[in-house]
């Protein structure tokens, strides 16, 4: 298996593209605490650029689905919730550098890779991780084991599936979890599977196929239930 190497990060040539001399991006003041302007501008997952005063500025720190702010000459990423009445807030709904703002899309794509190229176009968007190539995680992981931390982010689905609980365990006792962030829905499921071998009541034995299931009796004698995921068989 290939090695795995950081990618490099490439900055956009704002003069090959066209945009060396283009409008500055444009402010508008928030008009009440909590509430950004219309046609402001939603930060994505990509790398963006802001011209300031005729001069590009790459925004820090910054996340999806936010507001940048101009703050006493900074810029600024903003959670919605934290604008403030007077906030200098911007505005746009272009992203091609044209009107001020830049979203960097390929900041880390390899020069002519085919490849690369390819799967871009299927179906990546700024709503998409780039997490499609299992053999890129599996070196992402091994890489991280060695120079970082790794932190997962997990929902309560998998918990319900059987593989996907002794995958994880697998990547726990070898390493491969440093944090874990997930809501309280993970705990619970995760006990109840834990404690009583069901999923939202449902038992799962080794010989159902495609999801097949049946309703756990033993538990709707023991503690019976009204809801409509609690059937007596």
């Amino acid at each position: 298996m290939e090695k795995f190497a950081l990618p490099v990060y490439r900055t956009p040539d704002f003069e090959g593209l066209g945009l060396a001399d283009a409008s500055d991006a444009k402010f508008v003041e928030a008009r009440q605490d909590g509430v950004a302007p219309a046609g402001y501008h939603a930060t994505t997952m990509f790398p963006e650029y802001f011209r300031i005063h005729g001069e590009w500025h790459l925004a820090q720190d910054s996340r999806m689905d936010c507001a940048a702010v101009l703050r006493a000459g900074e810029l600024c990423i903003t959670e919605l919730r934290n604008i403030r009445r007077g906030d200098a807030v911007a505005v746009g709904r272009t992203e091609n550098g044209t009107e001020g703002i830049y979203v960097h899309t390929r900041a880390f794509r390899r020069r002519g890779n085919a490849e690369e190229e390819f799967a871009f176009r299927q179906g990546r968007s700024r709503e998409t991780a780039y997490s499609k190539d299992y053999d890129s995680i599996y070196r992402l992981l091994k890489f991280e084991k060695q120079h970082g931390n790794i932190l997962w982010v997990l929902g309560p689905a998998c918990t319900f599936d059987a593989d996907a609980r002794r995958a994880f365990t697998a990547l726990v006792e070898e390493g491969y979890v440093n944090g874990l962030l997930a809501g309280n829905a993970l705990a619970t499921h995760d006990l109840e599977v834990g404690y009583r071998g069901t999923a939202l009541t449902i038992i799962w034995t080794p010989s159902m196929k495609c999801g097949a299931a049946v309703l756990c009796a033993r538990l709707w004698r023991q503690a019976p239930c009204r809801t409509a995921s609690c059937i007596p068989v």
